[in-house]
């Protein structure tokens, strides 16, 4: 039970990584048609954090180092 947490909690962190990357694809292409610049900061914070989760999970499992 305790692997399938740690699976599950990686799954979460790549999942936060993919969300926040197809995100700023979205609004890399509605800033090339617009000229009102919309941020990316919030994304790519997110994007961090589901990295964050994802190592922690595999360092966790004993995956990782």
């Amino acid at each position: 039970m305790e692997e399938f947490l740690f699976y599950l909690l990686a799954f979460l962190g790549v999942l936060l990584m993919l969300i926040s990357v197809i995100n700023m694809w979205i609004i890399d292409t509605k800033n090339k048609k617009s000229e009102e610049k919309k941020s990316k900061s919030k994304y790519i914070k997110l994007l961090i954090v589901g990295g964050i989760v994802f190592i922690f999970s595999r360092v966790s499992q004993g995956q990782l180092l």
